[in-house]
């Protein structure tokens, strides 16, 4: 559940980041998409957890497809500093998302042989 937490504290870098990028050229990139980002991969995170959506992390992974692609696309050909955090919070995002809940642990069949 590594893998959980680092997404989590990855949403809450989301949360504060229209703070700390508020001197900068935001371009057109609304502070709503922050919250809304950081907002998606805290629930999607804290969901996890929970063993009926476990796989809740695969929303994850579709949220970090948009946060890479959005800002290359809205924002081109000049993307400001808030927009690269944007997109390399989803290149990290992308990472994580496919490492499973029980990375840690062997595979469920061979601790049910013991």
């Amino acid at each position: 559940m590594w893998a959980r937490v680092t997404e989590f504290m990855l949403g809450c870098w989301m949360l504060c980041s229209p703070f700390i990028f508020r001197g900068e050229n935001r371009g057109d990139t609304p502070e709503i998409w922050d919250f809304a980002a950081g907002f998606l991969i805290l629930t999607f995170a804290l969901l996890s957890y929970w063993e009926r959506t476990r796989y809740a992390h695969v929303g994850t992974l579709l949220l970090s497809i948009g946060m890479v692609f959005g800002p290359r696309l809205a924002l081109a050909p000049h993307i400001p500093p808030a927009g690269e955090n944007f997109m390399m919070i989803g290149l990290l995002l992308l990472m994580f998302a496919l490492v499973p809940n029980q990375a840690t642990h062997p595979p469920h069949a061979w601790r049910s042989r013991t």
